[in-house]
């Protein structure tokens, strides 16, 4: 038997708009600019579109959602085997969206489904040897479709509880995103956006699927492998091999295969070495393949043996039950944020752009990641990364935001497109759970859909939620199926009488920011089983921003163009009300708002991450097991919820949440002494007492040291306090949160700054865990306006070539000092492996560095009301 050879289609390809929009400016054949690619990357190549990641070119770009393209090449035949069993397939693994394929001029498919990829025999149309072959997709504008398709179908919402584009977007399977979000533009992108291939074969595996089963007391793991072979004379075995993570063959097997080309079997593997997420272990990796007639055709997997659970049991100290994830039989705290795509033109996320966003989240303790229901099941190359690195995956599958229509042909395409998803992600060992939808439960409740939570019968076409058909019947099937030891979900959020209930499953905490903006310090209140999306907006960088906006003039936060990047509803007023409930800000200069902004959001991830965090407890006491926040990364230079921005400028809130997530974290938590008298008003409570816990993130129990002290904070002067305070031997609980004093008291608390550090209690007695705790709101601080701040730059034989390390002090306590490269210093910002830092007299905190290239004498530093040092400033 021949072996299967696969031919990428990807040169000598060319593109043409086929509509008169924008006066017909691409109708004559262009060559395109990379392939895979889509029609805004190809205009933009050729200067027919301006970038619409810039200024207001979105405007002006609008056109080409609406029109359609089409993509020609042309390629040679190959030399097939000389027998009547060759087979020749074109294979198209994405297609966005709407297509007729014609191959050698005959029709050979017509496509819907942008996550759907296609296979078609083209062994009779393909042209002799060395002769060339015609392959033309005929594009066609995908809102047009989506209205034609509502038309027909029916819309059983009311047109006004669709926020993100509009209600035609439901109706057709394509990344729902491309409508325009509340962080990112409208491109509705058409084209081949992903790769295509001919594939030459007399023999091949059709599928492939690997999963596993990890015993109770992890001592062996069953590998349970099914598939089907493709051939005019089916093979009468298949060869199975399992390389150990080493890449020595452990054992391997031949699995017969039976007269309708179907294979199954079992291999069992003794004492497996074991996967886990990074935070809690390593990340070895087994190579399962199968391999026809030995050489004709061989697939293989990348598996880590893991046991999987996700456990709900009934809480001791709580009402309710835990949605925790048990990797290996233990409890995972699952820190972490949420994914948007990368990019709206898709073709351009590249393999080190996914590589270094995910090593990014994972710099900062983060150990899953939520893949948004909006976009896309990723790219093979998002979920290696995710098994090398050990980075949990929260897979939704892709519905958001609306209500869905359940018509047959509808659910049949999302039945394929589903199944197709399953199989080709599902073996992943970072995969840990596939929800059915982003929000809709929680829509369905707040627009007065028709959805009886009792009524788990149906059927549901005739009420105004349709697609309960989908998320309770069809994808619970398919996972049921395919999906292994990979639990299903039915909605995120979902669980308990209401989809939001905090007592079980799943929220999503937006009473904060969105609803009636309760404070942040109320995110304590929202304490819930798992927090998989919450968020609180502020400004990217000063260099991201001024690459948005290239009028200087335009360079506000008040300007149209400023506004136009930040497309989170009525933001003007939200950060204007958050900032004046908590500290003296400053907008203008754009410098001022950016870093004002940022303060709010990282004092919010702060009262967020460690409330939440410090809810982890022992065993029956997991009042929270996950927070993710709303969202890791940014699609375009804008204003938006992102810990990191566009240009991958870390945030603050960045660094706020890698220290929430160490792996030991101390806390301080002020609370009420003495309420204001009823007869008064606009006076804040007393807070004179001090709680402090402490999060232990190893599986072992960890001796340590507390040491507390206190310092005025406009003098900075050391305030004295009882040596029974000042030091406390504690021994922290594994794997959970230790509370280790009920109250202590501050003096002069609303004058004094309360510092804890964590220290260990072994030889070299380093400093596990620090934080500094300050009266509340910080609006009613006076801060000293003669501070001295100092940065001296160690060079550090220990540390990468590329690594220093910056000194930072000062003499008077700071809050929220930010080290930065101004922009007038040239070249990009150094990157910081801590920031945003509060700081006590006589404390020296070591932050590395890389990219300082030779400008350390233009550091600067920045903190919480330094202007009102600035000569001639008045409050």
């Amino acid at each position: 038997m021949a072996p299967l050879a696969r031919t990428p289609i990807s040169k000598n390809w060319v593109f043409r708009q086929t509509t008169t929009l924008n006066s017909s400016c691409a109708s004559s054949w262009l060559p395109v600019a990379q392939f895979p690619t889509v029609a805004h990357i190809d205009l933009l190549h050729h200067k027919l579109i301006p970038d619409p990641y810039i200024d207001t070119n979105e405007l002006d770009c609008l056109w080409v959602n609406d029109a359609d393209f089409t993509y020609r090449t042309t390629f040679p035949s190959p030399s097939l085997p000389s027998n009547d069993s060759s087979r020749a397939e074109l294979v198209f693994d994405g297609l966005d969206t709407i297509v007729s394929v014609f191959f050698n001029s005959e029709k050979i498919l017509e496509g819907r489904d942008m996550h759907l990829s296609y296979r078609v025999d083209v062994t009779r149309l393909l042209k002799k040897e060395g002769e060339e072959n015609e392959l033309e997709l005929r594009f066609s504008n995908a809102p047009a479709y989506a209205k034609s398709e509502m038309k027909r179908i029916g819309y059983k919402g009311n047109g006004t509880d669709v926020h993100f584009g509009g209600p035609e977007r439901l109706f057709v399977r394509k990344a729902q995103y491309h409508w325009g979000w509340d962080w990112g533009p409208a491109l509705n992108t058409s084209g081949p956006w992903k790769p295509i291939w001919l594939e030459t074969f007399t023999e091949r595996i059709s599928q492939f699927l690997v999963r596993q089963s990890v015993s109770e007391d992890l001592s062996t793991a069953k590998i349970i492998i099914n598939g089907t072979a493709s051939s005019a004379q089916p093979s009468r075995t298949i060869l199975l091999t399992v390389t150990n993570p080493n890449g020595s063959i452990l054992l391997t097997e031949e699995t017969p295969i039976s007269s309708t080309g179907t294979f199954s079997t079992t291999l069992t593997v003794s004492n497996p070495e074991l996967w886990y997420p990074f935070t809690y272990g390593s990340q070895p990796l087994y190579t399962i393949s199968g391999a026809l007639n030995k050489t004709s055709h061989t697939e293989t997997r990348t598996l880590g043996l893991r046991r999987l659970q996700l456990l709900q049991h009934p809480l001791t100290s709580a009402p309710g039950t835990s949605f925790l994830f048990s990797i290996n039989n233990i409890s995972i705290f699952c820190g972490g944020s949420c994914w948007i795509p990368g990019d709206y033109l898709l073709p351009r996320m590249t393999p080190s752009r996914y590589s270094s966003w995910l090593k990014l989240a994972k710099s900062g303790n983060q150990c899953m990641i939520r893949v948004w229901g909006g976009g896309i099941v990723e790219s093979d190359e998002f979920y290696r990364v995710c098994d090398e690195e050990g980075i949990l995956v929260w897979q939704d599958f892709l519905f958001a935001c609306g209500d869905y229509p359940a018509e047959e042909g509808f659910v049949e395409l999302v039945k394929k497109e589903a199944e197709q998803q399953v199989e080709r992600v599902g073996h992943h060992a970072s995969l840990v759970i596939w929800v059915g939808n982003n929000e809709d439960y929680m829509l369905a409740e707040m627009w007065g859909w028709e959805y009886d939570i009792d009524d788990q019968e149906g059927p549901w076409d005739k009420t105004n939620f349709p697609a309960r058909k989908i998320y309770e019947r069809v994808l619970p099937e398919i996972c049921e199926r395919l999906a292994g030891d990979v639990p299903y979900w039915r909605s995120s959020p979902y669980g308990g009488t209401t989809s939001n209930d905090v007592t079980v499953g799943d929220t999503h905490i937006w009473s904060v920011w969105h609803g009636p903006m309760a404070p942040y310090q109320e995110y304590k209140a929202y304490t819930s089983r798992f927090v998989s999306e919450f968020g609180f907006e502020s400004a990217p960088s000063i260099r991201t921003l001024h690459k948005a906006i290239t009028n200087p003039r335009e360079r506000h936060w008040q300007s149209l163009t400023f506004d136009a990047h930040d497309k989170g509803p009525s933001h003007q007023r939200r950060y204007g009300m958050y900032s004046g409930e908590n500290f003296r800000f400053r907008f203008n200069p754009l410098r001022d708002f950016i870093y004002s902004t940022q303060f709010l959001q990282a004092e919010a991830m702060k009262y967020a991450y460690n409330h939440w965090r410090r809810a982890f407890g022992g065993p029956g006491a997991e009042l929270c097991s996950g927070i993710l926040v709303w969202q890791l990364n940014d699609i375009w230079p804008g204003t938006s919820w992102a810990l990191v921005d566009s240009e991958m400028s870390l945030k603050p809130s960045f660094h706020i949440t890698k220290r929430a997530l160490a792996k030991v974290v101390v806390g301080v938590e002020r609370l009420v002494t003495k309420k204001t008298p009823y007869m008064v008003t606009s006076y804040p409570p007393s807070k004179t007492r001090a709680a402090i816990w402490a999060v232990n993130g190893f599986t072992s129990s960890l001796p340590a040291t507390l040491h507390l002290s206190a310092f005025d904070i406009e003098t900075g002067s050391s305030i004295a306090l009882p040596d029974d305070v000042r030091t406390r031997k504690v021994m922290l609980k594994p794997n959970q949160t230790t509370e280790i004093v009920e109250g202590v008291d501050i003096p002069d608390a609303d004058t004094t700054v309360l510092y804890a550090s964590l220290v260990a209690d072994r030889e070299q007695g380093e400093q596990l865990a620090r934080w500094l705790d300050w009266p509340e709101p910080l609006k009613f601080v006076h801060f000293a306006k003669d501070v001295s701040v100092t940065t001296t730059l160690q060079p550090s034989s220990s540390s990468p070539s590329d690594s220093e390390v910056v000194l930072l002090k000062a003499d008077r306590p700071l809050k929220g000092v930010v080290l930065s490269i101004p922009v007038s210093a040239g070249g990009e910002d150094a990157i910081w492996d801590d920031n945003f830092i509060d700081l006590v007299p006589g404390e020296e905190i070591r932050v590395g560095v890389r990219g300082l290239d030779g400008r350390e004498g233009r550091i600067v530093t920045r903190w919480l009301c330094d202007w009102e040092g600035e000569e001639g400033f008045e409050l």
